[in-house]
This record gives structure tokens, sequence and C-alpha cells, in this order.
């Protein structure tokens, strides 16, 4: 049996050791190389030793953090969805490299990770994205045995803002009976409203996902936008996020009614295109316009405030807890890939609910 070229490790990897350059004292350069087989272990030799003779390596030494993170990108994340890409690109280009890309990886340490996050803690979404995608970055460092260790541990967050969601109000659910809308404003607001739908999933609705003889919509696909273009992309949010949701008696007529008339897309621009961003800013400017005059307000009287179509997603999801819906049935509907989410919003509900301290208020009054 032929004897395996390179020497295996107790730990079950082989390494073999390949010469870079030379030192400044003239003795080689060389820089051990792990992989989990032999012949993973020959191609990576094999790679490095083609950069080494044709000027394309970089000493792990010099390698900073600005190329590292840029190379980790393009050979991990640029094969994902569109908004997944223009998240990683944007905490590459715009956090990363700008505060430590000019450091070398072996360089960076957990200080620098968390100035990061200090000098940006009014933005705490921002905060998370940047310590998951440092932490992604770091971990393939160690793999390519440029550091030994991830820095990117025990990082602080700022502390979690109070949310800001909420449900319609009555004002609101009044608006919406009385608006004049068009009838592609009517059914968006609609469909929000009666099946909790996210924005990217309503505008990606065609007639082949709606079933009035079932009453089911299919949600299987998103609408993603690339600056102002729409992309129509198979997949919803998740795997979680393909879905059938019931569709409530108070929505078939309207259905019914805005399926004469649309074409194979339900929500379009005026040539039957996909709604590009401004497009869908102007509908839905003009649904909020109809909804605060059919309110009493006007342009100079403004009574409906921070109205968003995520607004129509809460209430639909307080409206399963005022149903009595489960949360495993309420993670379902909802297209959310844990219940995290909606036991955040289920006990905040209960909290309001109970109104515990008020209650106790009232039963010790003397």
């Amino acid at each position: 049996m032929p004897k395996n070229k390179y020497k295996q490790r107790p730990d079950g990897r082989y390494e073999a050791k390949v010469q870079v350059g030379y030192k400044p004292d003239g003795r080689p350069d060389r820089i051990t190389v792990y992989a989990d087989t032999s012949a993973e272990l020959e191609k990576k030799v094999r790679n490095m030793k083609y950069e080494i003779e044709h000027g394309t390596y970089i000493s792990r030494k010099e390698t900073t953090m600005a190329d590292y993170s840029r190379k980790w990108y393009r050979t991990y994340k640029a094969v994902k969805g569109l908004n997944t890409r223009k998240m990683y690109e944007n905490i590459i280009d715009k956090h990363i490299v700008p505060d430590v890309g000019y450091l070398k990886v072996y360089e960076v340490q957990k200080s620098d990770i968390q100035g990061m996050i200090n000098d940006r803690a009014d933005h705490r979404r921002t905060c998370e994205q940047i310590v998951m995608t440092v932490k992604q970055i770091l971990d393939s460092a160690v793999e390519d045995q440029l550091i030994l260790s991830n820095p990117c541990a025990k990082i602080q967050l700022p502390e979690q803002q109070k949310s800001q969601k909420r449900a319609l109000t009555e004002a609101e659910k009044e608006a919406l009976k009385k608006a004049d809308f068009t009838d592609q404003e009517r059914a968006y607001v609609m469909i929000a409203y009666g099946c909790g739908l996210r924005r990217e999933e309503i505008i990606a609705l065609s007639r082949a996902d709606i079933n009035l003889r079932t009453r089911l919509i299919d949600i299987n696909n998103v609408v993603v936008f690339d600056g102002n273009n729409p992309q129509l992309e198979n997949r919803a949010k998740s795997k979680s996020g393909i879905r059938s949701v019931d569709i409530p008696t108070l929505l078939i007529p309207t259905l019914k009614n805005y399926l004469k008339t649309c074409g194979f897309q339900l929500f379009t621009k005026r040539d039957g295109q996909l709604m590009t961003k401004s497009s869908y800013d102007k509908m839905w400017a003009s649904i909020v316009k109809k909804m605060n005059a059919a309110a009493g307000g006007d342009n100079n009287h403004q009574v409906i405030f921070g109205l968003t179509s995520h607004t129509f997603r809460h209430n639909y999801c307080t409206m399963l807890y005022y149903s009595g819906i489960s949360i495993k049935k309420a993670v379902q509907l909802m297209g959310h890939a844990d219940e995290k989410m909606i036991m955040r919003i289920y006990a905040h509900l209960d909290e309001e609910k109970e109104r515990t301290k008020e209650k106790i208020d009232m039963g010790i009054a003397l």
C-alpha cells in the first residue's frame, strides 16, 4: 500500500510545510498548511506554489483585513440572494474597511471590534450585523491559519431599544374601511391586513398564488430591490417563509373583484412590469394620504403617523394572539424561522393583557 505523501497529525489532519520566501537573515520562510485529507492538502499545496511562482501569493503576515474581508465575501457570500449580498457588502465596505481595513488580519483585537460597536451604539441592528460578519470572517481566517483564535468573542452590543412595532389603531382601522383606494391599493392593504404578509411577499404575488376555491394564498417568491430595480426571486425570505396562508372571508370580495382586472402579476406598474422601488413608494404614500383623509386629516393636518406596511403585519400577529392561535401555528402563518420573534410579541401582549401592576394597585388600594 503506498505511503501517504504528507504527515498525519494526532488530531487526524494532514500537514505540510511550504516555503513562501526567505526571512531577513536568509533562512527559508515556511508556513504550515493543514487539511482533513491528503488529497485536499495536495490541492492546497499545489495552489499555493502556483501563486508563489506567479507572484500572486500574499504572505499571511501582509494580508490586511480589507483584502481578506473582500476575498471572504467573494468566496462565501457572492452567490447568496440579493438582499443578503447587499447586507454583507454594506457591512464590509462601509464599516469594516473604513475602521479596521488597514490592519493586518493578525493585528485585529477584540478592542478594535468593540470600538466599532461603541461608535454605532445608536444603531443596534447594524451592530448585530457587524459582529455577525466579523465573526464569520475571522472564523475563516482561523481555518486559513492566518490567526490562531478569533478575537470576536463576548463583544458587548448596545442595549436593545424598546420596539416601536405596533398594531393598527382604531382610527386607522376605521380609515381602512372608508378610504377611497384604487383597486390595486385596496387589494394591497387588505392582503396585508388579512394575511399578514411581508411587503416583498405581497408585491411578488401572481394569479397562480391565489386559490379562492381553497381560500389559500401560496407564498413562494419575493421581490427584492437592487436600488430602484425589482428582481423576482424564487424563494421566500427563508425556507420557513415558503408557506400557505388562509384567505379570510373579509378578503374574498376584494380579491374576486381585483382578479377580474389585474394581469398575471397582481401588483405592477401601469405598463404591467414589476413595481420598482419608486413606484411602490408612490403607491404607499397614496395609501397613507387617503387613510389620513378618511380619518379627518388633510395636507395641513396629519392624524395618522408612522404607518408602514409592517404595521399591518404586526397587527395580524396581534390578531392571531387575541384569536387564541398557538405560538407554533403563528410561527407557521407568519413565516418565521423560529419561535423567538412570535414569543416576544406574545409575551408583550400577555403582559399588556394582564396589566399586573395596575391590578395589584387596585387590589391593595385602601
